[in-house]
């Protein structure tokens, strides 16, 4: 199980090469970002955890390119390449995957990703969690088929039997997906500087 780490190149979770990153990887695996921008430092502040992006990897049949499902802000919920975060993404990755999940599993909450493309980003329902989690008078938004990162990880996790925990009213944000009991670290690819 993972639990609660300040910084993944300060943590004990295996540091790998980008090569190594590639080999260890498996369909339905998760990748935590640690962002360096002002909008990842924002969010990591605001949740008290390194992580800011929360994305599954998923290599299609006959096919040797690792492609994204995740949500962001300026896409929504799309199918991205998982290049764009090993060779340039600003920050460190940490690779996890929940090995209660068989392939089958994985497929079906694959589909129910696959089956929102297009939605919006809800970066409304984001703030409302957060703030809500800063004062329990704010309200949190009720999500109306926009999805952010995890959010969407969660919608993904309800097509198998083990659904990602939820605190409370709120969708989980990425911290909640990592300490989440059935997600395991697997390795970290960490940026100098």
């Amino acid at each position: 199980m993972a639990t609660h780490i300040s910084s993944a190149d300060g943590s004990d979770i295996e540091a790998v090469t980008k090569s190594e990153f590639y080999d260890n990887l498996r369909s339905g695996d998760l990748v935590f970002c640690c962002g360096r921008t002002d909008i990842s430092k924002t969010i990591e502040d605001l949740t008290h955890s390194p992580f800011s992006h929360v994305l599954m990897t998923w290599l299609p049949p006959d096919s040797n390119e690792w492609l994204t499902i995740e949500s962001t802000l300026h896409h929504g919920v799309h199918v991205g390449q998982l290049a764009s975060y090993v060779d340039d993404y600003d920050g460190d990755l940490v690779l996890a995957r929940r090995p209660v999940l068989s392939v089958e599993e994985i497929r079906k909450g694959r589909d129910a990703g696959l089956r929102v493309l297009d939605d919006a980003y809800d970066w409304k329902q984001e703030v409302s969690v957060v703030g809500h989690r800063l004062l329990k008078c704010i309200p949190v938004e009720i999500p109306k088929k926009e999805y952010y990162c995890s959010g969407l990880l969660y919608l993904m996790s309800l097509a198998t039997r083990y659904p990602l925990q939820r605190p409370g009213p709120n969708y989980p944000t990425p911290e909640d997906v990592w300490t989440d009991s059935t997600v395991v670290p697997v390795c970290a690819l960490t940026r100098a500087g």
